[in-house]
């Protein structure tokens, strides 16, 4: 018999259908195999006993398709379900069933499942604990998700990648195809499967568009991805309870989700523009369970998320790029035969020391010397907690400094400009920072352009505007001031691993009016609560030269606290906020925390309230979500 024997139902979205389904489906957690079951039942309109032809085969085939053996080819299997009715003579059919065949589906299943990869069945690779659903199956989901050029597209547990793949090519090149698993190993799969399929297939490289993966649990907080979407796949067995979160996913204009829905339905969930949500089953099938976490989990990632919202650092982006032209422009016009404005000669990185004979003849800021660490402004309680992780935690702690140094020079489209400012841009220099028995020449259109301090007392008309030897306030020790002439030079942070000189630099850069060299002290402070506490909730070891000291932390947390609310460090105060009131027990002990004055309290007692607040809301709104309309059949 021909496919076109039996005419096949429709499938239009406001129309009821008759056709019944069989699969299994591809999934985010499957703890066992999963064995295909039919149930034959005409339903809706039309001949009541007319079923479409490949669903009569598998009926008396006792729910096995009759061509159980491999196909000679993708091509051929993709005919196959042409054939058979899977793939329908619709507006959408054709585009689909184009999907499937540049889409390969032996270029997709693991190596080790090859010889299974043209059989129209579904695949259990058990290396990775997930199913590849079968080929009937994914044609299914495509025809009924109606994807159209422009689309945004979720895939629920991509897999393989296989099903994102042909969305990305549905969608085109204007549209978003965004693939979520809860296995790393599943998302880099899928990232790999695709960019071995754009390399091989020039039709699908110029036609498709970026097939994005991510590690994600759909049900838990992703704010970003809320009210995205045109249409949603889901490749797991969805209770009936946990479908309103999937519709949040959907854009405020409407849009559908394909789901198998727990116990055996495949249907259909549509919202329209005015809110209103309705659903279709268009199948009935057998999928393995999706992982849905449960309510307190849900909550828990929900606090979390938002306590790293709310800790998050600010945005402060660098403005060397454009100090360095207007230095060099300055540099240009009032030296002859000077280097021209936007050269860029070898670069200057570490500062040469104070009394060698190089950084008397280039002018160039020296480097910290060992010695005595001198005066500190900061309450001793500090050195305990600085002594336990001054040692190995320079790592994180630079990539944080480093993703916030992303100056203006780094992004697309600015043009080309000095990395380092150089002695041959520069000349000698025609000013001295002097302190106590020590002194650092510099140059003053350089500290002019890259402090607000300088400019102000360039500009002032004082009468020692253009004196040039500028005395240093006596508490700042010299390794804090030429740490901050590196900034100042270099538009970076000279080390990232002693706290306690974080510290000594902040006071400087406050002093001087350097807020961005500021921001990067105050992450290297803020590191010392967030990645420890992380850490410690893990379990993890410490790393190498690292203590925790929790008594030390606690100590330190109330200690940040008075140190940012008196200088304004906003990221600073919310970190130490986070950290005082969820370790509320360790930090009341602490003298630090006893040396708080009535205003630092205060804005404990305010946060913990606020922490208490959010939580009832967020509780509040999980109670409150709707539940759908009853499905039609």
């Amino acid at each position: 018999m021909a496919g076109n024997d039996v005419p096949p139902a429709p499938m239009a979205d406001g129309n009821d259908s008759d056709r019944e389904e069989e699969g299994v489906g591809m999934e985010e957690g499957s703890d066992g195999e999963d064995e295909p079951m039919l149930i034959a039942r005409a339903r809706g309109g039309g001949n009541p006993h007319r079923l479409p032809l490949h669903h009569f085969l598998r009926l008396i085939a006792g729910g096995r398709m009759m061509e159980h053996g491999a196909a000679a080819t993708n091509d051929d299997l993709v005919a196959n379900l042409k054939r058979g009715g899977v793939i329908q003579r619709q507006a959408w059919g054709d585009r689909v069933h184009r999907a499937l065949k540049l889409c390969a589906r032996d270029l997709f299943v693991p190596a080790a499942h090859r010889e299974e990869a043209l059989v129209d069945a579904p695949i259990r690779v058990e290396q990775h604990d997930f199913n590849i659903s079968a080929p009937h199956m994914h044609a299914t989901c495509l025809e009924a998700l109606q994807l159209q050029p422009g689309h945004k597209f979720l895939d629920v547990g991509s897999g393989c990648g296989v099903l994102t793949a042909c969305g990305a090519y549905l969608v085109g090149r204007g549209g978003m195809s965004v693939g979520f698993d809860v296995r790393r190993e599943c998302v880099a799969m899928g990232r790999e499967n695709v960019r071995r399929l754009t390399a091989a297939c020039p039709e699908y490289a110029a036609a498709a568009c970026p097939a994005r993966f991510e590690l994600l649990n759909v049900y838990m907080p992703g704010s970003k991805w809320l009210g995205q979407f045109d249409r949603v796949h889901v490749g797991a067995s969805v209770p009936p309870d946990r479908l309103a979160p999937l519709v949040s996913l959907l854009k405020s204009e409407g849009g559908l989700i394909v789901a198998p829905v727990s116990p055996n339905d495949l249907r259909v969930i549509t919202k329209r523009p005015n809110g209103a949500v309705s659903q279709r089953v268009i199948s009935q099938v057998r999928f393995s369970d999706l992982e849905v976490p449960t309510d307190a989990e849900i909550l828990l990632a929900s606090l979390h998320a938002e306590r790293r919202a709310r800790t998050a650092p600010g945005h402060h982006p660098s403005t060397y790029a454009e100090d360095v032209r207007t230095i060099l422009s300055s540099a240009s016009a009032s030296e002859a035969g000077g280097t021209p404005s936007g050269s860029c000669s070898d670069a200057c990185g570490a500062f040469a020391p104070c009394n060698s004979p190089t950084a008397v003849a280039d002018g160039l800021p020296p480097t910290p010397t060992a010695g005595p660490a001198g005066e500190r402004s900061w309450p001793h309680r500090l050195s305990r907690l600085f002594s336990s992780c001054s040692s190995g935690s320079g790592g994180e702690d630079c990539a944080m400094e480093a993703a916030a140094q992303g100056g203006s020079d780094s992004q697309p489209g600015t043009p080309p400009t000095p990395l380092r400012l150089s002695l041959e841009d520069l000349g000698e220099p025609d000013c001295l920072l002097q302190g106590a028995g020590w002194s650092i020449p510099v140059h003053r259109s350089v500290l002019r352009q890259r402090c607000d301090h300088f400019r102000a007392r360039c500009e002032s008309g004082w009468a020692d505007a253009s004196t040039e030897r500028v005395a240093v306030p006596d508490h700042f020790s010299q390794e804090a001031v030429q740490a901050f002439l590196h900034y100042v030079y270099n538009d970076s942070m000279e080390e990232c691993s002693d706290p306690q000189e974080a510290v000594a630099v902040l006071h400087v850069a406050l002093y001087y009016s350097c807020p961005r060299l500021a921001h990067l002290c105050e992450l290297r402070l803020a590191t010392l609560l967030r990645p420890l506490r992380a850490e410690r909730r893990a379990g993890k070891a410490p790393r190498h030269g690292e203590v925790h000291d929790e008594e030390a932390l606690a100590d330190a947390a109330a200690a940040l606290l008075a140190l940012a609310d008196d200088n304004g460090l906003a990221h600073l105060r919310a970190v130490a906020l986070d950290y005082i009131v969820h370790n509320f027990s360790a930090v009341a002990q602490t003298e630090s925390y006893q040396a708080l004055g009535r205003r630092q309290l205060a804005l404990v007692a305010e946060e913990a309230c606020r922490a208490h607040a959010r939580a009832l809301e967020h509780i509040k709104r999980m109670a409150e979500l709707p539940a759908l309309p009853d499905p039609s059949y």
